[in-house]
């Protein structure tokens, strides 16, 4: 069926979504598409790290006069009572943006997307990790009843393509740890032979042993700074990393930049590189080194390589030095949010509270949850009796489903 706008399908079953690649890839340059947005970094988290714990994928498309004009590429996971809704991708503090065709209607599209992901996917909660206060999304999330956000973040991006040259950029930012671009390579020079270099698709098992190597390096420094994320001690997430790093394409989508002196790694970086800008995914350095700011290089390195390549440089969320520095403070407001999509899903909004109160809180919950998931599955029922197809996307190896999502309810 078609309204007026387009045609929203979701996608639920895995042939189909690798079978969308030509189009997504094709929509994914046209809107000069971030790394997280390409079909590659979508594709290798599904086979990674959602399809091995079980979770279901629930991408919504829209065309429009057979034109993909949409992607949001979602997946749906069980945790205890619950289906929980959320992007697909690593899970390591990715953004959550929607592709869309440049000139659409954008306003519509993610109206569109966002019912879609309440009514059409199952979910109880859907979860969305850092997406900007400028959106459409965020103004449609802030208008749902139940719903919960994260406190507001800074992601900083350096926006190299505005500047005319290395040098009068360089001039422009001042000192960083005290230091002017260049000064950490010829302070770091004092220990030994400093070599830079871009590895390559080609290079697969180097590839694979530095990501091990920065992963056991970051996880040093998460234990002595205390700030720690599932996905760090994930071998899922370094599968992940090393599948984007080897993937033979005609432009790699993700690339390691080592540092070594004498020969022995001290500092590493992983980027992932979309159309116009890249994206900075994780940093690992020899502790032994730390004096010599060697993570701090590494980076250096990869803002020079992005401005000889014409991309900008998103340094994602966080309020490190070395990202407010290269980035000249121009920042974006993020934030994440927690919506329930189901009366089911307001009973988990209801759980911490009830729980944390007082200890009769839990009896009360388990009171609550069973009368609710009863007058749901009563409703079900009677929906189904009248021949209605309400959760047709719970089933395992659904067919795409489509609808018209019209203007949200009230």
């Amino acid at each position: 069926m078609r309204n007026a706008e387009s045609q929203v399908e979701i996608i639920c079953d895995s042939e189909r979504f690798r079978a969308l690649r030509d189009e997504w890839d094709d929509l994914w340059v046209r809107a000069s598409g971030q790394y997280h947005e390409s079909f590659l970094t979508c594709w290798q988290s599904w086979l990674d790290i959602a399809k091995p714990r079980g979770s279901k994928l629930r991408c919504i498309v829209a065309r429009k006069d057979g034109r993909l004009v949409m992607v949001w590429p979602l997946a749906r996971s069980t945790h205890a009572m619950w289906k929980i809704l959320r992007p697909l991708g690593p899970e390591a503090a990715d953004y959550t943006t929607i592709l869309l065709e440049p000139g659409a209607n954008a306003r519509a599209l993610t109206r569109q997307a966002w019912n879609a992901a309440l009514t059409l996917c199952g979910a109880d909660v859907i979860q969305l990790p850092y997406f900007s206060s400028r959106t459409e999304l965020h103004m449609l999330v802030s208008e749902e009843r139940h719903h919960v956000f994260g406190d507001a973040r800074q992601a900083s991006v350096a926006r190299l393509t505005a500047e005319a040259d290395w040098s009068s950029f360089c001039r422009s930012l001042g000192t960083l740890s005290g230091k002017k671009p260049g000064a950490l390579e010829r302070r770091l020079a004092k220990q030994g032979t400093v070599n830079a270099r871009l590895l390559s698709p080609d290079d697969v098992e180097e590839n694979a042993k530095l990501v091990e190597w920065t992963l056991l390096r970051k996880r040093e420094w998460a234990s002595r700074v205390d700030k720690r994320g599932a996905w760090l001690y994930s071998s899922r997430y370094r599968d992940f990393l090393v599948s984007l790093l080897n993937a033979q394409e005609r432009k790699p989508i993700a690339r390691l930049c080592l540092i070594t002196v004498n020969g022995e790694p001290v500092a590493t970086t992983i980027v992932g590189i979309g159309q116009s800008s890249i994206k900075g995914i994780i940093t690992g350095f020899d502790e032994r080194y730390a004096k010599f700011s060697p993570g701090q290089l590494v980076v250096e390195y990869m803002v020079k390589w992005a401005f000889d390549n014409h991309f900008d440089f998103d340094f994602g969320v966080g309020t490190e030095s070395f990202k407010t520095y290269w980035s000249r403070d121009n920042t974006v407001t993020v934030a994440s949010a927690q919506i329930a999509a189901s009366a089911w899903g307001c009973v988990a909004f209801r759980a911490k509270e009830l729980v944390g109160n007082d200890s009769g809180g839990l009896a009360r919950l388990w009171h609550i949850a069973l009368g609710e998931k009863l007058e749901e599955m009563r409703t079900a029922m009677r929906a189904k009796s009248n021949g209605k197809a309400l959760g047709a996307a719970d089933g395992d190896g659904a067919g795409p489903m489509r609808q018209n999502v019209h203007e949200r309810r009230s």
